[in-house]
C-alpha cells in the first residue's frame, strides 16, 4: 500500500512526492495506485511561460526541455518555478486496493499537481501553446489520496482541462469575498476570470476591479460583465502599479487576488491592499518569503492567504459556475 505516495520518492528517502526530487514512475502498481494513459499535458501558467521565455520559442526546443524534466525527475516539476500542472487520460489498471471511484477506460483529469504525479513520456506529439496543452503519449500513477474527477460531457476537452486547471481559485475566492466591499483581480487569465465570476456571485455589491499588463486580455475579461473597471498596468513594476491604479481609483481595496503569472507581483497586491485588507494569491509565481517580508518592509498589516489549489468540491463547482454564465463558457471554449 503507498497512499501518500512516498514509496516512490526516492530522493531524499522518506520525502512525500511533492518534496521528492525524483520520483519512481515504473510498474508495478502498489496494491491502491492506479494506472493512467496519459494523454494530456496541462502545463500551469506560470511554468509554461518560463519554458517559452526560456529556450522554447520552438516547438521541438519545448518538447525537449519538457522531456529532459520529465525523464531526470520522473514528474513534471519546473526546476525554475518549482511547478507542473495536470493531466488528462484513461484509466488502464486499477490496484485491488484502490478506491472504486473509476473504471478502466474512464477519461479523467487528475486534480493534483504533476509534480508529485509519477509521470513517463515516451512522446510528444503537439504543443497548443495558447492553452498551455501538451499532446503525449506516456503513463501516470495515481495514489489513492489524489483527488481526480471524469470528463464532463457538456465541455469541449481543451475547455475542461482549462477550468480544472484553476478551480481552486473560485471556491477560495467565494470563501474570501462575501463580506468584502471592494476587490482587485491582478490577472486576466483563466484564473482572474473565475475568480471575477466567484466573487461576483458571493457579493453582488461588490466593487470588483481588474489589472492586467495586457489590454487585449483586459478588454476580454471586460466584455464577461463581472468587474466594474479595468486597469492596464505592469504588477512587476510596483510603483508604477501603484500610480496606475490610483489614477484610475485612488482607494485601496479589502481583499486583492493575485493571479498574475509572472514572479515579482507579491509587493504590487500588497500596495494595492487596504489596511487589514485580504490578500489571496493564487498562483504559482508566487514567493512566500518575498511576499511576507515585502509586506513587512512596507509596513502593511494585511493578512495574506496562499491558494491551496484543492478545496472541497472545488471541480464541479467550478464548471458549474462556467455553466451559469454563457459569457465564461464563451471565454474557456474558444480559448
Amino acid at each position: 500500500m503507498n497512499p501518500l505516495g512516498a514509496a516512490r520518492s526516492l530522493e531524499p528517502f522518506g520525502s512525500l512526492p511533492q518534496a521528492a526530487l525524483r520520483l519512481d514512475p515504473h510498474p508495478p502498481l502498489y496494491a491502491d495506485e492506479t494506472w493512467i494513459e496519459v494523454e494530456k499535458l496541462h502545463i500551469d501558467s506560470a511554468s509554461f511561460r518560463q519554458l517559452q521565455e526560456n529556450g522554447g520559442a520552438s516547438d521541438a526546443a519545448m518538447a525537449q526541455q519538457i522531456e529532459s524534466i520529465v525523464a531526470a525527475r520522473g514528474k513534471m516539476q519546473n526546476p525554475v518555478t518549482g511547478s507542473g500542472g495536470m493531466l488528462l487520460g484513461a484509466v488502464r489498471e486499477i490496484g485491488p486496493e484502490a478506491p472504486r471511484r473509476f473504471q478502466a477506460g474512464d477519461r479523467i483529469a487528475t486534480l493534483v499537481s504533476l509534480t508529485l504525479t509519477p509521470l513517463q513520456v515516451s512522446k510528444i506529439k503537439n504543443i497548443d501553446r495558447q492553452r498551455g496543452q501538451i499532446e503525449v503519449e506516456g503513463r501516470a500513477i495515481l495514489f489513492s489520496s489524489a483527488p481526480a474527477v471524469k470528463m464532463p460531457e457538456d465541455f469541449s476537452e481543451a475547455a475542461a482541462l482549462a477550468i480544472f486547471d484553476v478551480c481552486g481559485a473560485p471556491a477560495w475566492v467565494r470563501r474570501l469575498a462575501a463580506d468584502r466591499r471592494r476587490i482587485l483581480i491582478l490577472g486576466a487569465g483563466k484564473s482572474g476570470v473565475l475568480s471575477a465570476a466567484a466573487a461576483a456571485e458571493a457579493n453582488p455589491e461588490a466593487e470588483i476591479r481588474i489589472s492586467d499588463r495586457s489590454a487585449s486580455a483586459l478588454e476580454r475579461a471586460m466584455t464577461l460583465g463581472f468587474a466594474k473597471g479595468a486597469v492596464q498596468a505592469d504588477a512587476q513594476i510596483p510603483e508604477k502599479f501603484l500610480q496606475e491604479l490610483e489614477k484610475s481609483d485612488p482607494s485601496t481595496f479589502d481583499l486583492v487576488v493575485n493571479t498574475c503569472n509572472a514572479p515579482e507581483t507579491e509587493s504590487a497586491a500588497i500596495l494595492a491592499a487596504a489596511p487589514g485588507g485580504r490578500i489571496l494569491f493564487f498562483n504559482m509565481a508566487t514567493q512566500f518569503s518575498r511576499a511576507v517580508l515585502s509586506a513587512e518592509g512596507l509596513g502593511r498589516d494585511v493578512e495574506l492567504w496562499m491558494g491551496n489549489g484543492y478545496a472541497e468540491g472545488h471541480a464541479e463547482a467550478a464548471l458549474d459556475l462556467v455553466r451559469r454564465h454563457a459569457s465564461l463558457r464563451r471565454f474557456f471554449e474558444r480559448k
